[in-house]
């Protein structure tokens, strides 16, 4: 068997449908699927979906977030995205700083941390035209 692709991440969330606008909003992620009172498992289950993968919420009130879980958006404009996202009011964990190149390609990127609405990290990293040291 062959693994074709990462399918989806998943996280718990508190309030699903202010999460759903939060990732709707500010990441432009499209909401395509909601189950709500689910007969087990999470209580409701939300897949927003973007170009690359899906984004599952769950809510699931009596489970925590795990320590250091995040995830990433690369982004074709770094600095544009960061600072419409700040201006969006969308709180900054770590400010902008060098990420080590995994591949030729990302040399000279940047990544930042944002904290969603339940405090989970969202990294957004890529090209920037800023000299951050």
């Amino acid at each position: 068997m062959t693994i074709r692709r990462l399918d989806h991440v998943a996280i718990t969330v508190r309030d699903l449908d202010r999460s759903i606008a939060f990732y709707a909003r500010h990441f432009g992620l499209d909401p395509y699927f909601v189950e709500r009172d689910r007969p087990r498992g999470p209580r409701a289950i939300a897949y927003l979906r973007s170009s690359q993968g899906v984004l599952e919420l769950t809510h699931d009130p009596d489970r925590a977030l795990g320590a250091g879980f995040h995830f990433c958006f690369v982004s074709d404009d770094f600095d544009a995205d960061v600072a419409r996202l700040v201006a969006e009011g969308v709180a900054v964990k770590a400010p902008p700083h060098p990420t080590a190149a995994r591949e030729p390609s990302e040399q000279h990127w940047l990544r930042t941390v944002f904290s969603g609405p339940d405090g989970e990290e969202i990294e957004v990293r890529g090209p920037s035209h800023e000299v951050v040291t």
